[in-house]
């Protein structure tokens, strides 16, 4: 079995196949790994031109090492820093600054898929940019990784509703699943987390605005409020409020 050639010395003379010197020769090296010294060779580059390759050949292979250390270090990433590098992506979002949250999510959600803060966020940044359509997939993919979280519920019943709020009325009309769909993330919030005042809150809502045959009712929305009130009297004393100003 044939053992492979060694990697030649630093200052080696190149073999004949060197760079493309004409008709005949071998052209699989376009670049030698190894370079003589200046009187020793007769490439018809110029000594610095073969310098300046080969400088701008280990810049090049230098980042690329750089750069794959780096990803296999966040594949590696513990659990109690990988919650600390969520929260850097949190901050930026949180400051406003959507474009470089959303950078960040879309590789954390490349990097780890099933880490469903990943596409909860890149909702929440479509939603904060009112891109309600767009916004919809990436909740529904949060939710499908943890069916049981209420705040996933109450972002998707929101997208839902603001996404059906654009449309015409005959266009709501003929998409009216997509109303009740609002209606059933919320329920499905409030199931998970009984003690969640702000899906209490977006269920009120639409029992308050929306018709009888998509499921609204004023009684479902004052036992809303009087649930509101129980959990946070202050919270409950503007659901009542609201509640009146809608007769």
């Amino acid at each position: 079995m044939r053992s492979e050639e060694p990697t030649p010395a630093l200052w080696a003379t190149p073999p004949r196949r060197g760079l493309y010197r004409g008709k005949g020769h071998h052209r699989g090296w376009p670049l030698q790994i190894s370079s003589p010294l200046p009187w020793q060779d007769s490439s018809p580059l110029p000594w610095r031109e073969r310098v300046r390759v080969r400088g701008s050949s280990s810049l090049v292979l230098s980042v690329y090492l750089i750069s794959l250390s780096l990803l296999l270090c966040l594949f590696s990433v513990p659990p109690a820093a990988a919650q600390d590098n969520l929260q850097t992506g949190v901050q930026l979002f949180e400051a406003g600054q959507l474009v470089e949250a959303r950078q960040f999510f879309e590789a954390l959600h490349q990097q780890q898929p099933t880490n469903t803060s990943a596409p909860f966020y890149l909702g929440r940044i479509a939603y904060a940019e009112k891109n309600y359509e767009q916004a919809i997939p990436w909740f529904e993919e949060a939710v499908d990784g943890e069916q049981c979280n209420a705040d996933y519920h109450v972002w998707l019943g929101r997208a839902y509703g603001r996404h059906v709020e654009q449309m015409s009325m005959f266009r709501k009309l003929r998409n009216v699943s997509l109303v009740k769909l609002t209606r059933t993330h919320f329920e499905k919030a409030v199931g998970c987390d009984p003690t969640h005042v702000a899906a209490h809150w977006d269920l009120m809502h639409y029992y308050a605005e929306a018709p009888g045959f998509v499921g609204g009712s004023r009684k479902k929305a004052e036992e809303q409020a009087a649930i509101i009130t129980h959990l946070d009297p202050a919270e409950g004393q503007k659901a009542r409020q609201f509640i009146t100003e809608m007769d």
